[in-house]
């Protein structure tokens, strides 16, 4: 007789069954088949399933955050605008119920804006803007849009990976012309060394520095805390926020973009195409000319006028001047006449430590305080201005000296600036300091075209040194000879010039200017080709 005991464990999903046999020994023994189970889905495979849904549903979320909006609230709860902005758009829009802030003070918020023709995304940075006591933002998790605080903000991380090879490739082809010697062949022959164009490859830790300086948001390695990079191959593997991973993304294909043109080239704003418009077009209404007059005329009153005259979204930022405890309707006066846009703006602020800024495509009145932390990346071309990597430094001194600042690696505060190997100077700052910028390296860059077309008269760090082999010992001593009489002869250190040349066995060496080098190069050439005395020609 046989008897069958079966004890079934569930362990996280998976199924184990244990059988004991207890078998009499006159009884045969009977082995039955085991019948086929069902396949199940290992809830690992469940949860990944789960995750790529996330992930399509986030791509969803991306694509309503780029809707156009028409609204206006006047003192509306927070709850609802949301629920106005779901309704509209048919979008997922939630507050985030894990949020530390006390519910009678959410509950009494009150909102305030007009914005038209801008996206989704703008009327969400506006909203939660102008409750500054409750340290409000949105962002992107699980495919919804969530309206969080900050703290809260920091700890909705998401994995994204970053192909990065093409941007490797495109780095190693720029060149730079380094110091160093390198060996290369010489005409006629003779074997020789001297400077080459040299293959600049990103240190595989340079993208890892440029992300953690440049991307604003806090990172393990830096801060202790936040977010994290790691490279495998040539793949990026980055875990940070959503905004954070919006801006690397813009960030990395800026960089591959400007390593693709040639050196020189103009420079490039990290945003996204719809966001650099709507930026231009700020910047084109602010240079528009204004016939304007005030006379005590309440700042929200000079917001409208200027929306109506440059046909731009113009707001004031209630929440930094109720932080600077400046009153919203404070009067501004300018004189009757016809002004810049924004050097009416300059002149009727400045006197009440307020300007005018771009921010995400309208025009935010604000303190300069505030203003200080509206900040934009571009990434700047410089390759044509470095004659080696040597000048890398000093150019990037001389832009940070040449501005107003402040830069954090000279005040422990502000702009950043990040040299990319391949000549890239990559500049987190306000849009005052990148016009500045700008405008230095548009004066460099003049002064090099303006400079005299002959060649101006050699330096000592001008001089390259050159190798040569003669075929034998006595060649070589008579190949001295013949270059110190024949070849420009006044630059030789026999002759009190600089120019030096050695014999050492069969190899010579020579440090000169390159153009004293291309004659020695004409020289051998023709002393290797001549024909003996008497041939026929």
């Amino acid at each position: 007789m046989i008897r069958r005991i079966g004890v079934s464990v569930c362990l996280t999903g998976l199924v184990l069954v244990l059988v004991s046999v207890a078998q009499d020994s006159k009884a045969p023994t009977k082995l039955t088949e085991p019948k086929a189970e069902a396949a199940t889905v290992s809830p690992i495979d469940a949860a990944v399933e789960a995750e790529l849904a996330d992930r399509q549903r986030q791509e969803q979320a991306v694509q309503w955050l780029r809707k156009v909006s028409e609204v206006q609230f006047i003192d509306a709860p927070l709850n609802d605008v949301v629920t106005f902005l779901v309704d509209t758009h048919n979008a997922r829009i939630r507050l985030d119920t894990t949020m530390s802030i006390a519910k009678p003070l959410l509950d009494d918020s009150r909102i305030t804006i007009s914005v038209s023709g801008q996206p989704l995304s703008h009327v969400l940075r506006r909203a939660t803007q102008s409750l500054p006591d409750l340290e409000l933002v949105w962002t992107v998790s699980r495919g919804d849009i969530v309206i969080t605080n900050t703290e809260q903000q920091k700890r909705m991380l998401e994995t994204r990976v970053y192909r990065v090879g093409r941007l490797q490739q495109l780095s190693a082809t720029r060149a730079i012309v380094q110091r160093q010697p390198a060996e290369r062949p010489v005409v006629g022959g003779f074997s020789g060394r001297g400077p080459v164009p040299a293959q600049i490859v990103a240190p595989e830790d340079t993208i890892i520095a440029l992300l953690e300086a440049v991307i604003d948001a806090p990172w393990m390695n830096r801060d202790g805390e936040g977010g994290t990079v790691s490279r495998l191959g040539d793949q990026l593997v980055v875990r940070q926020t959503f905004h954070a991973q919006e801006q690397i993304a813009r960030l990395l294909r800026a960089v591959e973009t400007a390593l693709a043109r040639p050196p020189g080239s103009p420079s490039l704003l990290v945003m996204s195409p719809e966001e650099a418009q709507r930026w231009q077009r700020a910047q084109k209404a602010l240079r528009r000319e204004l016939d304007l007059k005030l006379v005590d005329t309440p700042l929200d009153d000079v917001a409208k006028l200027l929306a109506e005259q440059t046909e731009m979204e113009v707001f004031v930022d209630r929440g930094a001047l109720k932080v600077a405890k400046l009153a919203d309707d404070l009067p501004l006066n300018l004189p009757d006449g016809r002004y810049v846009a924004q050097d009416a703006l300059q002149q009727s602020l400045g006197r009440h430590h307020l300007t005018a800024v771009i921010d995400d495509g309208a025009i935010r009145i604000t303190t300069a305080q505030a203003a200080g932390q509206v900040q934009h990346t571009v990434v700047y071309d410089v390759a044509d201005l470095l004659r080696s990597e040597d000048d890398v430094q000093p150019l990037q001194t001389t832009v940070i000296e040449s501005t107003n600042g402040p830069w954090q690696s000279q005040d422990g505060d502000g702009g950043t600036l990040t040299d990319f190997p391949s000549g890239l100077f990559v500049i987190r700052h306000t849009d005052a300091i990148h016009t500045q910028i700008a405008l230095l390296l548009h004066e460099l860059r003049q002064a090099n075209k303006d400079a005299p077309k002959e060649a101006a008269r050699p330096l000592l760090n001008d001089f390259e040194t050159r190798f040569y082999k003669a075929k034998t010992k006595d060649e070589a001593e008579a190949l001295e000879r013949l270059i110190l009489t024949f070849v420009a002869p006044n630059t030789w250190d026999v002759s009190g010039g600089k120019g030096l040349l050695r014999v050492a066995e069969d190899r010579i060496i020579i440090q000169q200017t390159k153009t004293v080098h291309n004659d020695i190069d004409q020289f051998l050439h023709e002393y290797q080709q001549a024909k003996p005395i008497g041939s026929a020609k």
